[in-house]
């Protein structure tokens, strides 16, 4: 919880200087580049998030990844920053707290679609094409298949859970069985 908390304040930080001069999408990419950079060279992530190194020698590390790279320099200045406060490890959940922002700013909602048979595309639009009239924002849903289900679907967006799955209903039926 208090790791979520930290990356929201620096994620809020950045969002808002990329509001401010109109920037928002440009830091979104230049975090995935550098994260993904992190991800393909494990050594180098590791050089870097891992406060066995000295500060200073992070730091040189860091800001010939952040050159190379040519990261603008208020989001040098945020990784710099999470360097000297070793919170580099918060680096993912700051992307993902910014890609919500920036959804958000833009009208977009995630979500997830679990079903218990493979869904075909057509069917996928339209469950988001409803619940985006419903919400009056564009749902983008990751489909996940769970056999559990039986049938029908289960929706999760934003902490609000729509169950509409066979395996719910016979449950509910259950409970009511139970109740007379």
């Amino acid at each position: 919880m208090i790791s979520q908390s930290i990356a929201k304040r620096y994620a809020k930080g950045l969002f808002s200087v990329g509001e401010k001069n109109g920037k928002y999408r440009e830091y979104q990419s230049e975090i995935e580049g550098v994260l993904g950079v992190f991800d393909k060279e494990e050594r180098l992530k590791r050089a870097i998030v891992l406060p066995l190194v000295e500060v200073e020698k992070r730091r040189e590390v860091l800001s010939d990844v952040l050159k190379s790279l040519q990261v603008s320099s208020p989001l040098a200045s945020m990784f710099t920053m999470l360097l000297e406060k070793n919170r580099m490890g918060y680096l993912s959940l700051i992307r993902d707290v910014y890609n919500e922002l920036v959804d958000e700013k833009e009208g977009r909602v995630k979500g997830t679609l679990w079903t218990a048979f493979p869904m075909d595309d057509a069917a996928k639009g339209k469950i988001e094409k409803e619940l985006g009239a419903k919400l009056g924002k564009e749902v983008l849903l990751t489909v996940r298949e769970d056999k559990s289900l039986i049938g029908g679907v289960r929706v999760a967006i934003k902490g609000t859970i729509i169950d509409g799955s066979v395996k719910r209903q016979l449950h509910t039926l259950q409970e009511n069985i139970l109740k007379e």
